[in-house]
C-alpha cells in the first residue's frame, strides 16, 4: 500500500481520467468513493480528495453522505490536498465550489492542507475554493489547454510534502 490515497468520485468519467493521471504521477492508490467507505482514509499519511461541482457548486453525488463521515476519520498530521474538476465556461459563477467543502469540513481537524494554488490563469466570476487570495486546491478544466501542465505543477509541488 501507497503511502498517499487518492479519494474521489466522478459520474462522467472526466474526474476518474485526472484522478488516475495524478496517482500515476505520484505513485498513489485510487479509491473511488462510489465503493469506498470514509474509514479507507484512515490507512494513508498523504490523502488527495477529488470531486467534480454539479449545479451551483455541489460535490459529486457520491461523496454525498460520506463528507458528513469525514469528521469520523483522524486527520491529524495527516498531509490532504484538495482537487476540484468543473467547466470555466459553463459555471463561472461556482467554479470547482463543490471541493471546498473538503476543506470547510476538515478546516479544524488537524489536517495539514498542501497543494494550493494561485488563481492566475483560472477564467472565472466566483469560486468557494478560492480563499485569501489563493485556491485552496488544484482546479481542473477538461476544457483548459493548459491543464496538463498544471496537473504537472501541482504534483511537483505536493510531491516533497508527500515524500516526508
Amino acid at each position: 500500500m501507497s503511502k498517499t490515497g487518492i479519494f474521489y468520485a466522478s459520474k462522467g468519467g472526466v474526474t476518474e481520467t485526472f484522478a488516475k493521471q495524478i496517482a500515476e504521477k505520484l505513485g498513489a492508490d485510487l479509491h473511488n468513493m462510489k465503493d469506498t467507505k470514509v474509514d479507507a482514509i484512515a490507512d494513508y499519511q498523504n490523502v488527495v480528495l477529488m470531486s467534480s461541482s454539479y449545479f451551483f457548486g455541489a460535490l459529486m453525488e457520491d461523496w454525498g453522505g460520506k463528507v458528513k463521515l469525514l469528521h469520523t476519520v483522524d486527520f491529524s498530521g495527516k498531509n490532504v490536498a484538495i482537487v476540484g474538476v468543473g467547466s470555466q465556461e459553463r459555471h463561472p459563477d461556482s467554479f470547482c465550489s463543490g471541493a471546498a467543502d473538503f476543506y470547510d469540513k476538515l478546516r479544524f481537524s488537524g489536517a495539514r492542507f498542501v497543494g494550493d494554488v494561485c488563481p492566475c490563469g483560472y477564467e472565472f466570476k466566483f469560486s468557494r475554493m478560492e480563499r485569501g487570495g489563493r485556491m485552496l486546491g488544484l482546479c481542473l478544466d477538461k476544457g483548459d489547454a493548459k491543464v496538463n501542465e498544471k496537473i504537472d505543477e501541482w504534483v511537483k509541488a505536493v510531491q516533497p510534502v508527500f515524500a516526508k
